[in-house]
């Protein structure tokens, strides 16, 4: 059982008196089993992690891969900084000697922020067709709409799409850049 176990050695040869000797043997609980939490995707420098509580030994998380500060590196709960952006891996191990330690990992994904979308200068064209001036998505995906007017958009994942079918008046285009999980940016 777990705690003291008390054990006799009796040797016996009569009529003569028996010997005895006495042995303990310590029962140690085996650790709880480490539950790193499920992964995450997020958008920021920063999480918490969620790993489960130890109620038999002492949880501790390590970095195995990647990059990130554990703040309280005891605490199931702990929040990470200066994560990385890419998978970070992180490892909550749960120990009470001798007993082996029981490990699980954790991924968690950084993902950079998309490029500040910007649409170019406002245009005035004699025609229906015109040429938009978007910038270059460096992080994320673009995607040209039409907001308001009329227009047919030649090219909607082009920053400097075609645009034909053009209304007379006011015709507005709305360029998206997005990351998920990140919010996404537009200019009009």
């Amino acid at each position: 059982g777990v705690g003291a176990n008390v054990f006799q050695w009796t040797i016996a040869n009569a009529p003569c008196p028996a010997t005895t000797d006495q042995v303990t043997v310590t029962g140690i609980a085996a650790p709880t089993v480490a539950n790193a939490g499920p992964n995450q995707t997020v958008c920021a420098t920063t999480a918490t992690l969620a790993g489960n509580t130890a109620t038999v030994g002492t949880g501790t998380w390590t970095l195995i891969s990647g990059s990130g500060t554990i703040t309280t590196p005891s605490s199931p709960t702990s929040g990470v900084t200066a994560l990385g952006v890419g998978a970070n891996v992180f490892q909550w191990t749960i120990a009470n000697a001798p007993c082996p330690s029981t490990t699980d990992q954790v991924t968690i994904t950084g993902v950079a922020a998309p490029t500040v979308a910007a649409a170019g200068p406002d245009q005035t064209v004699c025609g229906t067709t015109a040429t938009l001036a978007g910038n270059t998505a460096i992080t994320g995906t673009g995607t040209w709409t039409l907001i308001s007017g009329s227009g047919t958009i030649t090219t909607p994942g082009s920053p400097t799409s075609g645009v034909t079918a053009l209304g007379i008046g006011a015709n507005v285009f709305q360029w998206t850049i997005a990351n998920a999980p990140c919010p996404s940016t537009t200019d009009q």
